[in-house]
């Protein structure tokens, strides 16, 4: 054993000598790129200065949003009343917004310095964007206390970049991507280039910049430099054999490890793929609070009914991921099976998707592990309604202790290997994530996911009690 930990040990270091010889032709490489784009038409420019000029929160994307930590939920409404109807009471509200209504309600003016004071207002938005909606003869005077968002053709539509990028733009980074355009921070302003101008110079200086999230060689503010493909085969080969003579010498625990690494890996696949769904409720909850909480009630009692199903959901979600990663590793259950009736169960999948239908054989009482079922359900029901076409059927049935869940749409697809189509269809909003998701859930559930068509139709088999 000792004589494999040095001969992996002899290997290791071998591997870091040749990424560290990678690691200095990609500088020089970063550097080649960078000259190249000093000489590069820009597609626009932003100086720094009115950028740094600007309150921080005022670049936030949270900004634009209720502001709940900082303020209760009764005061928030309480403050919404006053701002609509000018009356009710302010009991709550810190001063300084107590004197910002009473100025908007009594149409008189706040001097410069209060916005500079207090530039977010606890609703969401800046001070200066509700002030100005009575008061639009001051846009002149307060232009540079609005949210950039509340201004995006400004400041050479920094405005417009994604919620990600404004952050890292707030923090500090200098080089961003949004829609292909590549920012840059450069002699003390923000550089715009187009694909088709540094994308070429990129290929040219033996240079590659992804997404974070994957390989990531070198740090570019959101981006990763990576060597370009040709330029990198060689010591990818190496390091490739040196990888794989370690993984030889290791052995078992080699072996084990891996597996467990190839586990925890699907585990942040499934919490990122499933995420999505009750962040961005939770995203649309709030922002209806903020620009049509005259149309709720009192109380915002269904808009707030959704945040509270989301949270609960992604609570769910965690602990069935904790217990997950607690198996033992020989059984892996992941989940105890719940008593439940399958008509209120059904129901309740078909009320998050509008024009589902759904037929019942016969309603009983089964044991199922409820929530990984449901997140297989739901992601083969948004699959039908986001890449199929109307009408999207779901047919339940119990034969034999297993659910026979048919989940059919009008589309083509005929029988086709699931590894296949997901290989097909990994390019079309994450279908090929949702479906390996699907599957590998399936199986581990002593179940089986199949496809027949057309129609486009999946056949979700699972193990039950009755």
């Amino acid at each position: 054993m000792r004589e494999k930990v040095r001969k992996f040990g002899l290997i290791f270091c071998s591997a870091l000598l040749l990424g560290g010889c990678s690691a200095a032709p990609l500088s020089q490489a970063l550097r080649d790129f960078s000259r190249l784009l000093d000489g590069a038409p820009v597609l626009g420019q932003v100086s720094l200065s009115p950028l740094r000029q600007l309150d921080p929160l005022l670049l936030r994307p949270a900004s634009l949003y209720p502001q709940l930590n900082e303020m209760p939920l009764p005061a928030l409404s309480a403050l919404y009343q006053y701002s609509q109807h000018c009356s009710g009471s302010l009991e709550g509200i810190p001063p300084a917004f107590q004197q910002f209504e009473q100025a908007q309600c009594q149409q008189t003016d706040l001097p410069e310095q209060w916005f500079v004071a207090h530039p977010v207002y606890p609703l969401g938005g800046s001070t200066a964007w509700h002030y100005l909606q009575r008061h639009p003869a001051e846009a002149g005077r307060l232009q540079a206390y609005l949210h950039v968002r509340e201004r995006p053709q400004a400041l050479g539509g920094v405005g417009q970049l994604s919620d990600d990028n404004l952050d890292a733009l707030a923090n500090g980074q200098t080089w961003l991507m949004q829609d292909g355009v590549l920012w840059r921070q450069q002699a003390q302003q923000w550089l715009r280039y187009a694909p088709e101008v540094w994308q070429p110079l990129a290929k040219r200086a033996g240079v590659e910049l992804v997404a974070a999230g994957g390989r990531c060689d070198v740090v570019l503010g959101t981006l990763c430099a990576i060597p370009a493909t040709s330029y990198a085969n060689g010591w990818r080969v190496l390091l490739a054999v040196a990888l794989l003579a370690a993984l030889l010498a290791l052995g078992w625990t080699g072996w084990q490890r891996r597996r467990l690494q190839q586990r925890q890996r699907f585990i942040v696949q499934m919490l990122t793929h499933e995420l999505r769904t009750p962040i961005s409720q939770l995203g649309n909850v709030v922002e209806h609070f903020r620009r049509d909480f005259d149309s709720l009630s009192a109380d915002a009692q269904a808009g707030f009914g959704e945040l509270a199903d989301s949270v609960q959901r992604m609570r769910q979600m965690a602990e069935a991921s904790r217990h997950y990663l607690a198996g033992d590793g020989i059984r892996d259950v992941l989940e105890a099976p719940v008593k439940i009736t399958l008509s209120d169960w059904l129901w309740h999948i078909a009320e998050a998707h509008p024009g589902l239908t759904f037929c019942l054989d016969s309603d009983l009482e089964v044991e199922l592990p409820l929530y990984w079922s449901s997140l297989c359900l739901n992601n083969l029901l948004d699959n039908a309604f986001r890449h199929g076409k109307p009408p999207v059927r779901l047919c339940a049935s119990c034969r034999n202790g297993r659910l026979i869940l048919e989940i059919s749409d009008g589309g083509d697809l005929g029988v086709k290997a699931l590894p296949q189509l997901r290989r097909e269809l990994s390019s079309r909003a994450g279908m090929g994530l949702g479906l390996s998701i699907v599957q590998r859930v399936t199986r581990r559930l002593g179940g089986k996911l199949t496809l027949s068509g057309p129609p486009t139709t999946f056949t979700l088999e699972l193990p039950c009690e009755q």
